[in-house]
């Protein structure tokens, strides 16, 4: 690193498609076969994308380019379905090939766990410390104060609201939510697969949609309790898609069109049935658990896999590397841009778009230079557990001599 070298020169020097690995792919080489499809990679990037569209307010600034329009607000909700469900179904999905290649459940299930607790843990004392529109606050109430006066507030919150943050995303988890909800869902599945229960896959879906429903309808009063499971059911079910489809054989192009047409067509029936005959509130259909959602990113998965060539000529599977460190820092990218965003209003037209783009780019470049240092780079990079090399590398060879 003598000299100024340019950050794309200071990656490190490997096959750009498993530089960092994005956020179900950790740094250990060869540690999953995504890393050989370029679509995968590619769907990685709008994924990450729908996720700071959601983030930025882009519903909102649909809403009122449209004027409301019932329909293409719906649509506008499914963006969430298009971002967080493709990652953890490609987590199911390349868990079990994992599992597969490796022949033992537990120890992939702590290969993966290790560095998804460290991010979980790192990321929440950062947010912890860091006020939205932080730099404004330093500005105005100097260096240390905002940062105090931030902690003592989120303490509070984690001590009288603890476990509801993390099944709900709230302030400070946020987004960091899924990282829990993944681990508990790939903590199921190495339970299923040690007990051999991987025919009971499909009960459990069906299972667990029906109890997040439930619980929607219900408000959670039919548990007795105000712990609301749904977003957990919901991440665990989703996973357990791509646990089932790694034992499937590919899907036709034909058949991952049908999931994402007929899963889009079924959220708008949803969504419809909701608006016009149970006359719900816009939140209520906003936080609705679309099972037409959840059959378009499944589908969109599905075209990945019939597709592995889609994307390979295209800037996406190098940007793929970098999902990680953008999933975790976006949030914190906002913060920083929040004087701005506030500065200019609303006087450009879906202007969460641009904002949302700008926010990437950002975050892209934050993680990029955050990898050169040696011990910060474990903050948008999954660490390596020591004595995982060997395991890695009998991996790696069985994958390749399965593809």
């Amino acid at each position: 690193m003598e000299g100024s070298p340019s950050i794309v020169d200071s990656l490190p020097k490997r096959d750009w498609r498993a530089t960092f690995g994005s956020l179900v792919i950790s740094d250990q080489r060869g540690e999953q076969v995504s890393t050989r499809l370029p679509s995968v990679e590619s769907f990685r990037v709008l994924a990450i994308l729908a996720v700071i569209l959601w983030h930025t307010g882009f519903v909102s600034s649909l809403s009122q380019l449209v004027n409301d329009n019932f329909l293409i607000v719906l649509t506008g909700y499914l963006v969430w379905w298009v971002g967080v469900p493709y990652f953890l179904i490609t987590a199911g999905y390349f868990f079990r090939r994992s599992v597969m290649a490796e022949g033992n459940p537990v120890v992939a299930f702590r290969r993966y766990v290790f560095p998804l607790a460290w991010l979980l843990f790192v990321w929440m004392c950062i947010y912890i410390l860091i006020p939205d529109s932080w730099p404004a606050q330093i500005l105005h109430r100097g260096l240390w104060q905002p940062s105090i006066s931030e902690a003592l507030k989120n303490i509070h919150l984690l001590e009288s609201q603890h476990i509801h943050l993390f099944l709900d995303g709230q302030r400070p988890v946020w987004h960091l939510w899924f990282l829990p909800a993944l681990m508990f869902s790939l903590a199921a599945l190495t339970l299923m697969a040690v007990y051999r229960l991987e025919s009971c896959v499909i009960p459990l879906i069906i299972g667990l949609y029906v109890l997040a429903l439930t619980e929607e309808i219900a408000g959670g009063s039919f548990l007795n309790s105000s712990v609301y499971l749904g977003l957990w059911m919901v991440a665990c079910l989703i996973t357990a898609i791509g646990w089932w489809l790694a034992g499937r054989e590919r899907f036709s192009v034909a058949m991952a069109c049908s999931l994402i047409v007929g899963g889009y067509v079924l959220a708008l029936m949803e969504g419809t049935v909701m608006d016009v005959v149970l006359h719900s509130s816009r939140q209520a259909i906003r936080g609705h658990y679309f099972l037409g959602g959840i059959v378009l990113s499944t589908g969109i998965f599905v075209f990945a896999l019939a597709k592995p060539r889609l994307g390979q000529s295209t800037p996406f599977p190098f940007l793929a590397q970098f999902t990680l460190g953008v999933y975790l820092s976006h949030i914190f990218v906002i913060y920083t841009l929040r004087p701005i965003i506030w500065k200019l209003g609303n006087v450009i037209p879906l202007q969460a778009v641009l904002v949302a783009i700008v926010v990437y780019a950002l975050s892209v470049l934050f993680t990029a230079a955050v990898v050169r240092i040696p011990i910060v780079k474990y903050l948008v990079v999954k660490p390596i557990r020591k004595g995982g090399t060997k395991q890695l590398k009998r991996q790696t060879q069985t994958t390749k001599e399965t593809d």
